[in-house]
């Protein structure tokens, strides 16, 4: 870990700005990133934590570390001075401070998560659950274990995802939380409660062979099953496995009270001993808890899995550099690839590039043999195909969509329009490849992100010919943010809503109107001489629906009106930030 060179501090008589805690004793001053002082006894701090002793000695032993005789050394964390005061009420002797909000909790206990302070962590931990218990309803379960994620809480974020099994889990059931977390914190959550129904589904079906451990056998029902236990509870337990949210006594007794309905009198469930119904619910429970402790493992945070992607792509080797004859300038990849190119050609493709080459060059800026040498954020592999297109010849074309994508938004970053305009004409020609069938998903998470409107708007009404499902979504949901899930959402909701509205009345045969063509149909519209041609005139009619034909432009063109330019655009200019 990486922390700011040791700094020398006022004396111990001159006040110090910002000091939140001045401890008798004081030997060592802790800054936080927006500058606020902490004079602290190094020893409280080096014995709650091994790796804030390590940076402490580290910070002293350095060669820049000088200071007056008089003053006290400062180490410089990167922590904010509000979190780093109360972690440090729970290092001293002092009354605890426990943050008022769950996303400072959140931040609380990552800090000290990260500085492996085991015991202050369990007492945090403690402290927090004493002053603010754990959800029991959807929305506030789904921000801790968003925050969980964030801050790779494994603890919390299994907490709140025992609430959210409470619950019915589905994109539609999530509408209006859906920008709540990240689609890859949401993707870990989904696969999660799948693993969970497995496990639950295979306990749970020894469950019921065991005749719920003995707990509901020897009863007088109309219907047993094979286990010698009621049919109905047999088919509650079973469901509890394909839908975890069914857990719930309620729902037992909504069960039971149906099945008690629907017997008239007959069946004596209505007579079982409420001991027995304990018991039941007990042993029911025990086999639910057990699963989901079974299915703890499953649960990724997205941090860890992200940490591994870093470490395999870190092993992957960049290609070779590219030049061009003459080149005046070097543009150089985020993997350190260098593409020699002509000043003159990057000005007159992008006026980001034209005011940047027109400022003077530091005098300490980099070169490499000579030229002048620019950074970028981008690949090598995206420069490749972005420089391709800045000369004649043929272009470096994309391997995916994606990859389009992305070369789109470097061209929307760096105010290349004409680049940007020829690759959506070769997307469009069919040059360059473009999203296909369910892959509209992925390219609208993408494409919002990048804040690409043409090709989001474009994907979202591709997205209408699937379900929003998470099995539809896949890994691709890992792609999405959460308001971006959200307003495609309610986008397929505002077009499902016009789409309804303009069948009804395209259904509507009782009022003249636009839709006339129903009448050619005796079935539909069997009082026809109400607005209709004579009647001596049906022998020449055309037939039954023949008028749909003809006059199909009509509803052809109000279905277009639909989903007119900016429909899905206006969602997005409203988002949250």
């Amino acid at each position: 870990m990486s922390i700011a060179p040791l700094v020398a501090a006022s004396t111990t008589d001159e006040p110090l700005a910002n000091l939140l805690l001045d401890h008798p004793g004081a030997d060592l001053i802790l800054r936080s990133h927006d500058s606020h002082h902490f004079r602290v006894p190094k020893i409280y701090v080096v014995n709650s934590s091994l790796v804030l002793e390590e940076l402490i000695r580290g910070a002293l032993d350095s060669p820049d570390a000088s200071y007056a005789a008089r003053s006290l050394p400062v180490v410089q964390l990167p922590e904010r001075g509000a979190i780093l005061h109360s972690l440090l009420t729970f290092v001293f002797p002092v009354t605890a401070l426990v943050p008022s909000t769950p996303a400072e909790n959140m931040e609380l206990l990552s800090v000290a998560q990260k500085y492996q302070m085991g015991s202050i962590l369990a007492h945090i931990r403690g402290s927090i659950a004493q002053h603010y218990p754990l959800p029991t309803h959807l929305e506030p379960a789904l921000h801790i274990y968003s925050l969980a994620q964030k801050y790779g809480l494994r603890p919390e974020a299994l907490q709140a995802v025992r609430t959210i099994l409470n619950y019915p889990m589905s994109i539609e059931h999530l509408d209006n939380n859906l920008d709540i977390m990240p689609g890859a914190s949401l993707y870990e959550l989904r696969k999660y409660h799948g693993k969970v129904r497995a496990i639950l589904a295979s306990d749970l079906t020894e469950f019921r062979v065991s005749g719920a451990r003995g707990t509901m056998t020897g009863l007088r029902c109309t219907e047993l099953s094979s286990s010698q236990i009621p049919s109905w509870l047999d088919h509650y337990i079973e469901s509890i496995g394909k839908t975890p949210d069914l857990f719930d006594p309620l729902e037992l007794s909504t069960v039971m009270a149906c099945h008690i309905f629907e017997g008239k009198g007959r069946c004596r469930c209505a007579s079982i001993p409420n001991q027995i119904i304990r018991d039941f619910w007990a042993a029911l429970a025990s086999v639910v808890y057990s699963s989901y402790e079974k299915a703890e493992s499953a649960l990724c945070l997205v941090r860890e899995r992200e940490d591994s992607q870093i470490k395999l792509s870190s092993t992957m080797s960049p290609p070779k550099s590219v030049d061009l004859p003459d080149a005046n300038f070097i543009i150089r990849s985020s993997d350190n690839v260098n593409f020699r190119v002509h000043q003159s050609v990057l000005a007159m493709a992008s006026p980001f590039f034209r005011d940047l080459l027109s400022l003077p060059q530091p005098s300490d800026s980099e070169s490499v043999d000579g030229l002048p040498m620019v950074q970028l954020s981008e690949d090598s592999e995206l420069l490749n195909s972005l420089v391709s297109m800045l000369y004649p010849g043929r272009p470096v074309i994309p391997t995916s969509y994606d990859k389009v994508y992305h070369l789109l938004a470097a061209c929307q970053k760096y105010d290349m329009v004409s680049v940007q305009s020829s690759i959506r004409a070769k997307v469009n020609c069919g040059e360059f490849p473009a999203p296909k069938g369910a892959e509209a998903f992925s390219a609208y998470a993408i494409a919002s992100g990048r804040g690409l409107i043409p090709e989001m708007e474009n994907a979202a009404r591709k997205t209408l010919d699937y379900p929003l499902t998470f099995e539809i979504l896949g890994e691709g949901l890992q792609l999405f943010e959460g308001w971006a899930l959200r307003d495609l959402a309610r986008f397929r909701k505002r077009c499902r809503d016009s789409l309804v509205a303009c069948l009804d009345s395209f259904l509507e045969v009782q009022i003249p109107g636009p839709f006339d063509f129903w009448v050619g149909c005796p079935e539909v519209m069997p009082n026809r001489s109400l607005w209709g041609p004579p009647e001596t005139t049906w022998p020449g009619d055309p037939q039954p629906w023949s008028g749909v034909y003809r006059n199909r432009q009509y509803p052809e063109t109000h279905l277009n009106q639909l989903f007119p330019a900016g429909y899905v655009n206006s969602s997005h200019r409203t988002r949250k930030t």
